[in-house]
Order: structure tokens, then sequence, then C-alpha cells
């Protein structure tokens, strides 16, 4: 049925029958597989198209990969090493101004270490914090007297525009991210995604403005727009964008 790209046309019935029934018609179903359709349907070209799409799917979500893990990591460190000079001490975490939620998430993250016979050293309990916690620093709630915010932007962020220099649009952005992290992370459908090349430049900025080094290191392997500039292409139709 496909012509391009190559992985795309190694696609049979056959092949598309077997993955269909290894993913579930359920998941399929989000890549234009109809709930109808059981394992032994004739329609050939649904089942090859739905499992196409998916395929795309992958590719896309692994292109994304290289941004989104230097975001994260980039992101982690830069508000660990700033609010450990901050706030005079690299145990920052287990201060009084942090959320009753954010707390309880740095009490699990100590726990899980333990339980897994580690010691919950500073840097281990600032790895095994997850993404959402450190979004979660850019809550309103720390934009107030004594809290980090407006005052440290420039110390997390310092390539930061100034038409971007205030905490609720930095939040937005890093959301924004945390957003297409966890669907492309949780093997979510992104192919649907009309903004997805968008999404992909405001990401880059904001690596950018943490750090233009990281930025340009992502750049010179991303194969984002590559990936993204293939396309789907049917036998008999035109090509059409992944």
């Amino acid at each position: 049925m496909f012509k391009n790209p190559h992985w795309a046309s190694l696609i049979d019935a056959e092949m598309a029958r077997g993955i269909a029934s290894a993913l579930s018609m359920a998941r399929l179903g989000s890549y234009g597989l109809s709930a109808g359709h059981c394992v032994g349907s004739e329609a050939f070209d649904d089942w090859v198209g739905a499992v196409a799409r998916h395929g795309a799917n992958i590719v896309l979500s692994e292109a994304l990969y290289p941004t989104l893990h230097m975001i994260e990591v980039a992101l982690r460190n830069r508000l660990h090493e700033t609010f450990s000079n901050h706030f005079g001490t690299s145990e920052w975490f287990e201060q009084a101004w942090l959320s009753q939620g954010h707390a309880l998430m740095v009490e699990r993250a100590k726990d899980d270490l333990m339980n897994r016979g580690r010691l919950p050293t500073v840097d281990r309990v600032v790895a095994e914090l997850n993404f959402g916690f450190w979004c979660g620093m850019f809550h309103s709630r720390y934009e107030a007297a004594g809290q980090p915010w407006p005052k440290l932007l420039r110390a997390v962020l310092p390539r930061l525009p100034k038409s971007w220099a205030t905490r609720d649009k930095v939040s937005s952005r890093v959301e924004a991210v945390r957003w297409l992290r966890n669907r492309v992370f949780h093997h979510e459908p992104i192919l649907h995604l009309q903004d997805i090349r968008a999404r992909h430049r405001a990401m880059t900025e904001l690596l950018g403005w943490l750090s233009p080094e990281a930025r340009a290191h992502v750049e010179s392997i991303c194969r984002f727009n590559a990936v993204h500039d293939d396309r789907l292409c049917a036998n008999e139709i035109s090509c059409t964008p992944v």
C-alpha cells in the first residue's frame, strides 16, 4: 500500500494483522482502524494504513526524544543549582517554602530510593524527582516575597528574552513541553497535531534560554524536521504529511 518511507513499504496485510493483534484494536483505533474490524477482516488497506500511521507516530515520537531529554535534564539542573545558591543549601527541597504537595513528592522520592537500597543523597533525590515536580516549581504559589519568582528567572534561564521574562509566561512554555513529553513517553498519538512543528520549535527555543550550548548540541543530532517532512506515501494516491 505504501511506497514511502521504506519501512512502511514493508507492511503487508499479514504483518499488519499480526501487529494489530499485538497492539489491540483499541490502540489502532486512534490511527484509523474502526471498532468493527476483527483480526479476520479482509479490509487489507485499513489494517495496513492503521499500522503504518502507528509506525509514523513512533518515528515522530522518537525524533522528539533528543529535545525532550535535554530540556528535562537541563531544566532540573538549572533549578537545582539556582535554588541551592539562593537558599544557601543543596537541600533546599527540605525547606518549609515548598507546598505540601511538592514536599510529599520529595518524601516519596526518598522512600523510593531507600526501597531500592540506595541512600537518598542530594544528587539522587534531584534525579529521582519527576518532571512534573520541576515544572511545578513555576507555579504561581512561588511568586511572592521570599519565594523564587520573579527574582530568579534570569538565573535559571540566562538567555530568556525580555518579552518572556515573567513567571506565568515561562510556566506556560514549560507546561506545553510537559504535555507533549507525557504524550510521547506514554505512547499516545501525536501524529494528528497540526502544530507539532511549532511545538518543537518552541521547545528548542526554551532549551536555548536554558543553555545555548545545549541547544546547539541537540540541533546537531536532532532529526525531527527531516522525519516530520517525510511522508507516508501510498502507491495509488498522493503523499500525505506525517
